[in-house]
């Protein structure tokens, strides 16, 4: 078995707390907004560590329909989170599990931020996919970034 560690960052003008509460805190709310066929529930716990988050999207052309996450830590003061695929997505014959970690960084009046995904594999890592989720990721950061550039009172307070 082996690891792979692959880093995204993506820069943004929204203030790092702000970009913390849309993508961590408040993403089942959030994220619909932007993502209609993303629906994202707590299926075991209160939603801090240990807790098992489900996500459904109900997008007819996307692959992966359903992916769950453990929540493995979580510290809104450092703006950082980390949680581990245990279910779906990326998980193949190959791929055994996925630790992802989220760390946003203040960046003058913005912030950065940086997405760690570690690949446990069982054989070679899938490089072409590693980089295509990667991808999807700062997309998927775009998109909450323009939201809240659209809807300056979400996740203000």
């Amino acid at each position: 078995m082996g690891v792979t560690t692959a880093t995204h960052e993506f820069k943004s003008s929204i203030p790092a707390p702000r970009m913390y509460k849309a993508i961590i805190q408040d993403s089942p709310t959030v994220f619909p907004n932007f993502m209609p066929q993303y629906k994202s529930e707590i299926v075991q716990g209160d939603g801090g560590v240990g807790s098992i988050l489900q996500t459904c999207f109900a997008d007819e052309g996307n692959q992966v329909k359903v992916v769950k996450h453990r929540v493995e830590a979580k510290d809104p003061a450092s703006f950082y989170s980390k949680y581990t695929l245990i279910e779906g997505g990326a998980l193949s014959d190959n791929v055994e599990s996925v630790v992802n970690e989220v760390k946003i960084d203040t960046a003058g009046d913005g912030c950065v931020v940086k997405a760690i995904n570690h690949y446990h594999t069982k054989g070679e890592a899938d490089k072409a996919l590693i980089e295509t989720i990667g991808q999807q990721t700062l997309g998927v950061y775009k998109a909450v970034e323009d939201y809240l550039l659209a809807n300056p009172t979400v996740c203000a307070a």
